[in-house]
């Protein structure tokens, strides 16, 4: 009776066991810059600041403001007309869309010959990007915290779920740890 229950075990850890063809998941990194003389608790509200490199794409633009705005609501941030806020938000991004190949080996075996290993690479189109989000203080327009992350997406109909991660991302790191 043991044999079925050590078997059974034994299929079910080979399925868990990680596959060599799976892909590996990375997180994006951020590259964050602040002053750590500033009170954060100190703005309670923000207005828009004309992005310097807008993104190319209106809809893109909108997303971005849009995740943005949610985002900073979230953090107990109030928006004001241009111009109002205790803080000015401004964002850049820049895009490019190009190749990615994922490289594959395949080994077959004949009867009586030895084993032959073939590579192939298949491409697909990606889009990807660079997403910096910057708070300046108001009273003097001094940059007073930035973060910034590189991204890509293998699929433009994943654009908006791209996006709203990639804002996220960004202001998770807001208001900065205190030093």
């Amino acid at each position: 009776m043991r044999a079925p229950r050590t078997l059974a075990a034994g299929a079910f850890a080979v399925l868990l066991a990680p596959s060599g063809l799976a892909q590996t998941i990375t997180m994006p990194k951020v590259d964050l810059d602040y002053d750590k003389d500033v009170d954060f608790s100190a703005f309670k509200t923000y207005s828009w600041k004309d992005p310097i490199a807008a993104a190319k794409d209106p809809q893109m633009h909108t997303r971005i403001i849009w995740y943005v705005e949610r985002e900073l609501e979230k953090k107990g941030l109030t928006k004001k007309p241009e111009g109002e806020g205790d803080l000015f938000v401004r964002y850049y991004a820049k895009g490019r869309q190009g190749l990615k190949g994922t490289p594959s080996q395949n080994e077959s075996h004949l009867a009586g010959a030895a084993g032959q290993l073939t590579t192939s690479v298949d491409f697909s189109k990606v889009v990807e990007g660079t997403l910096l989000l910057e708070l300046q203080r108001a009273s003097d327009a001094k940059a007073v915290w930035r973060a910034g992350s590189g991204y890509g997406s293998i699929d433009k109909k994943r654009a908006d779920a791209e996006a709203a991660s990639a804002v996220r991302l960004l202001l998770s790191k807001y208001p900065p740890p205190k030093p």
